[in-house]
């Protein structure tokens, strides 16, 4: 799994929160670009939820071993016309969706051999009459030993 260890936790990753969220977002996607440029842009149906990879970073553990950790950050996107507060707080707003996406990724290992995903932190990164946006991040880790 370490050859392809970027590919195969965003794959298990965007499988896990579709399970979880299926029919309450519009798009579900992987995306490394400028969300907050492409927010108009891009073809989004919404409500969104981006998966981002943020880092992966290496941690000796021992002489030949080594922790390949890995952060990822989950953009949940509402564009509610009917206000901020709605957008949040409403019935598929943005509260909501991070209540399932915390569902499908904490303290889950996504069926893979990494360590179970916590949760850094939740934060908003937008929030006005149209679009609130919240960013959860999380970390994980994958035991790698290098043959020496």
């Amino acid at each position: 799994m370490v050859n392809d260890f970027w590919t195969t936790v965003e794959d298990a990753v965007v499988a896990a929160l579709q399970a979880e969220l299926d029919d309450r977002v519009k798009t579900l996607a992987t995306y490394q670009g400028d969300w907050l440029a492409d927010l108009k842009r891009e073809d989004w149906r919404f409500p969104a939820v981006l998966v981002r990879l943020r880092q992966g970073r290496g941690e000796q553990v021992t002489l030949g071993s080594y922790d390949l950790k890995l952060e990822l950050t989950v953009l949940v996107v509402v564009r509610q016309l009917r206000g901020e507060a709605a957008g949040r707080r409403g019935a598929g707003g943005v509260y909501d969706l991070l209540a399932g996406v915390r569902k499908a990724l904490w303290h889950q290992d996504l069926g893979l051999e990494l360590q179970p995903l916590n949760l850094i932190r939740e934060e908003p990164l937008l929030s006005n009459q149209e679009f609130s946006v919240y960013a959860a991040h999380y970390g994980t880790a994958v035991v790698q030993d290098v043959g020496i």
